[in-house]
């Protein structure tokens, strides 16, 4: 018998539908709320273990079905402006097993993967909602919604983002935590019509370029530029900047990329920050997880990973402990240096691309990160 009989779930993006389902079929009654219907992105991969993850929870079938099963080596390989591949250890094998090292998604595909796999399990959804204040005594939190409504919970669970509202009600004063700017804004989009004119990676000149063939055969880039303090952006500067960065690169693949950037293309343009929440992520009987806990930056292509990780885990202990307390103990004591790792790494190699390290030596973290990230979680 899991340790509480009710959660709500603030947050219906990777880390909350994916605690919903794991929270659901260890006998919880779920309720995921968000303001939003659907992600706000354009394509993500699942590496290693968060592929273990999604077949834990019967959303594996459904990513394979709509995404591209791929691998740290295709992944992370790197070019030079031109397109010549530059030298780099390799990076490891995936563990002995019958699962794929990772999967290439669109995210609004990955969104209604894993929404199925919340509701097939018994979670309900509710979108246009979320939460505005809460309250807690020994046996649960009092939560008001944005409609107006109270109800109360076993379980509060912040899975609303880098920007939790969640977070803010829990962690206030100096226990308050706001994300860090690396300096580095990226620009985001999924084109098509572009040929194949050879492999796809990371591909360096004065920018970092990224270049993912999608399962639809379309193109997904994401390229990003220093700056000193957060710019903003309209669409015109956000494509002018990007045709900007492109226009450094002689390689025909990114060539041919750039040649769809219309007017039409839309752009997702978002900071590189970064959060680590301190241990513990939860307050009585409200627990953060995924970005609202450990947000960081792409270079490990792991954070959505770790936050599908964390909604497991979540389930996992819930089921089987005898308190709530007991369940969140052991959650932290699973999660928190796992997910530092991440942070901390991501960190190191944003700071390495700004410092303009040779590629070959940012290989070698990336190499040491991908063999302690296929660790079971």
């Amino acid at each position: 018998m899991a340790a509480i009989r009710n959660a709500l779930i603030v947050g219906g993006g990777l880390a909350g539908l994916t605690a919903a389902a794991s929270l659901a079929r260890a006998g919880v009654n779920c309720k995921v709320i968000d303001i939003a219907d659907g992600p706000a992105g354009a394509a993500i991969t699942l590496l290693n273990r968060a592929v273990d993850a999604l077949n834990e929870i019967g959303a594996l079938d459904g990513c394979l079905a709509q995404g591209k099963i791929t691998d740290a080596e295709e992944l992370f390989t790197n070019f030079d402006a031109a397109g010549n591949r530059l030298p780099a250890p390799p990076m490891p094998k995936s563990p002995e097993s019958d699962l794929p090292q990772g999967i290439l998604i669109y995210r609004p595909d990955l969104y209604q993967v894993l929404r199925k796999a919340a509701e097939d399990a018994g979670a309900n959804v509710r979108i246009g909602l979320s939460i505005e204040s809460l309250e807690q005594s020994a046996d649960g939190v009092e939560v008001t919604l944005t409609d107006g409504q109270t109800r109360k919970y076993e379980l509060v669970v912040g899975a609303d983002g880098i920007r939790s509202k969640t977070r803010s009600l829990i962690l206030t004063g100096e226990e308050s935590v706001e994300p860090t700017y690396s300096g580095v804004t990226m620009f985001r989009a999924v084109v098509g019509g572009v040929p194949d004119l050879g492999p796809t990676g990371h591909f360096h000149a004065k920018d970092l370029c990224v270049i993912r063939r999608m399962a639809d055969g379309r193109i997904y880039f994401a390229t990003g530029r220093e700056y000193a303090e957060r710019p903003t952006f309209d669409a015109q500067s956000a494509r002018e900047t990007v045709r900007d960065i492109f226009s450094a690169f002689s390689a025909p693949l990114l060539c041919a990329v750039a040649s769809k950037l219309t007017d039409e293309v839309k752009l997702i343009v978002n900071d590189y920050d970064w959060l680590l929440v301190k241990n513990p992520w939860y307050r009585g009987r409200v627990v953060l997880i995924g970005d609202a806990a450990h947000a960081t930056t792409a270079h490990l292509a792991s954070g959505g990973g770790m936050a599908v990780e964390d909604g497991i885990v979540l389930g996992q202990e819930i089921g089987k402990a005898a308190t709530c307390e007991e369940a969140l103990a052991a959650f932290m004591a699973r999660r928190f240096d796992r997910a530092r790792f991440v942070v901390e790494a991501s960190v190191q190699l944003d700071q390495m691309t700004q410092q303009k390290v040779s590629p070959a030596e940012q290989s070698k973290v990336r190499r040491q990160a991908m063999a302690t990230l296929s660790v079971p979680y």
